[in-house]
């Protein structure tokens, strides 16, 4: 049964998955469809997996179409890949995953968070094969609430990518530590690692010296694992260094460790990797807060990004999307030269990757080198045709050349394949505009003012395409 009791809405993978008998761990994100029409407060979830084959889950909206698109072109339900489309985001703020004995998420009062109409609930599994062809149809159950938020918490993470046991090694303790930016009040923890961790801490070290134990697992059983709210949130000053310590065993007096005898075990998503972390729900006490929280959390997820990445390289060289997420980095802390020859060592470990071609366009772009984007944009395009970034690039630079119907045909692309799409529809609204199509320009128009209702240049726009439509009635 449902542990919150019969839930508003229940939303189900369309169709059954089967995880493989043998072979790797498979990494997969399905699409549940919603069916709402007006905007609900989500103030609790439960996610059942129906299967003994799922590791762990992450619970991502998408109100792009974009996961749709790459489920397309996978003839099985969902599609593969470890890497998440950007236009799929986790519920911000929030904890949204489910790991084993997880109970269902329900989140601090006052701090629900959106379900929109045109959203897709997407589903990011880890599954392990279990020795047998494995069906997979899962669930989530939403329980929803008629008060909007009062506030918007943030989430950031502590994680160890330098996990590396040796057989028989015990006490092997990896840290990692957080220093707030600002002051802050910590709603609650949601600790991870595998088999091997033995004991989880989580501490807080105030500006004046003393320590504070927030958190402490002495015995982890990867079999229970959650999330842990405190009663009432702890105020946290800002200088606060939050701690991070996981102690792991891998001898063979672990009772829990998988390997008889024990064998090296390195940082790595798979059930016989290891992990360790801690990841933090905070509310910010100011708009100032809120700000340096979401610059601190770029840079570390700039850093994270770079040491998950360097780990899958580790694992298998010839991972182009692990190349393609480095350039990534590289390229949004101007290392042109550096992220060229990530985007480019990705096009030729994965000739097929369209991503590496279409960043390696972006990049282009930037370098005004515009014949080079357009044939990275033209390769994209052949591999995925249904890249809506590649259309919106291909339909700026044929405006740059003034050739305003080959780039409509683009913007046209890309405002039928994302409806979400503000720089397309603009873009294509302001090209019909000037041919004198106004009824498609207001159209176009008004959309892109509902998606971006501060651009003065759409406002602009519309305003012309309307008052041209009334003298022509």
């Amino acid at each position: 049964e449902w542990q919150l009791g019969p839930p508003d809405l229940i939303v189900k993978m369309p169709a059954a998955y089967t995880v493989p008998s043998g072979g790797r761990d498979v990494y997969r994100h399905f699409i549940l469809p919603l069916s709402i029409t007006n905007r609900r407060w989500v103030r609790a979830w439960e996610f059942r997996p129906n299967s003994r084959a799922v590791h762990h889950a992450f619970l991502r909206l998408d109100r792009s179409g974009e996961a749709r698109r790459h489920d397309l072109v996978d003839p099985e339900p969902g599609f593969p890949g470890m890497d998440t489309p950007n236009s799929v985001e986790s519920p911000n703020g929030h904890f949204a995953s489910w790991q084993p004995g997880a109970v269902p998420r329900k989140n601090p009062p006052g701090l629900p968070w959106a379900l929109d109409p045109g959203t897709d609930v997407v589903m990011q599994m880890h599954l392990q094969p279990l020795g047998k062809p494995e069906p997979l149809q899962s669930e989530v159950g939403f329980y929803f609430t008629d008060q909007p938020p009062t506030n918007q918490p943030v989430k950031l993470s502590l994680i160890n990518y330098d996990v590396d046991l040796a057989p028989g090694v015990t006490n092997a303790v990896y840290r990692d530590e957080y220093v707030l930016p600002a002051d802050a009040d910590l709603l609650g923890l949601l600790p991870h690692t595998h088999y091997l961790g033995r004991r989880v801490e989580g501490l807080a070290v105030l500006p004046g010296g003393k320590e504070t134990s927030l958190l402490l697992i002495p015995d982890w059983d990867f079999n229970w694992q959650g999330d842990y709210t405190f009663r009432q949130p702890v105020f946290l000053p800002a200088g606060t260094k939050f701690v991070m310590q996981v102690t792991f065993d891998n001898s063979a007096s672990n009772p829990r460790n998988p390997a008889n005898p024990p064998v090296r075990v390195r940082f790595g998503l798979n059930t016989t990797d290891e992990m360790a972390e801690l990841w933090l729900q905070l509310l910010p006490r100011t708009a100032a807060g809120s700000q340096a929280f979401e610059r601190s959390n770029l840079d570390r997820a700039a850093r994270d990004v770079t040491s998950f990445n360097r780990q899958r390289l580790r694992i298998n060289p010839g991972d182009g999307g692990a190349m393609v997420n480095l350039g990534k980095v590289a390229l949004s802390q101007r290392r042109n030269l550096e992220a060229r020859n990530f985007f480019t060592q990705a096009t030729e470990a994965s000739p097929d990757l369209d991503e590496a071609h279409y960043f390696l366009g972006v990049l282009s772009r930037i370098e005004n080198n515009l014949a080079a984007a357009a044939r990275e944009f033209s390769r994209t395009l052949e591999l995925n045709p249904n890249h809506v970034r590649a259309h919106g690039n291909l339909g700026l630079m044929h405006l740059q050349l003034n050739r305003p119907e080959r780039a409509a045909e683009h913007f046209a692309k890309a405002v039928a394949l994302d409806p979400t799409d503000t720089i397309a529809h603009g873009m294509l609204g302001a090209i019909r505009l000037q041919q004198g199509q106004l009824a498609e320009a207001e159209r176009l128009l008004a959309r892109a003012a509902e998606l971006a209702p501060d651009d003065a240049d759409i406002r602009r726009n519309l305003e012309t395409a309307r008052q041209r439509l009334n003298v022509g009635r």
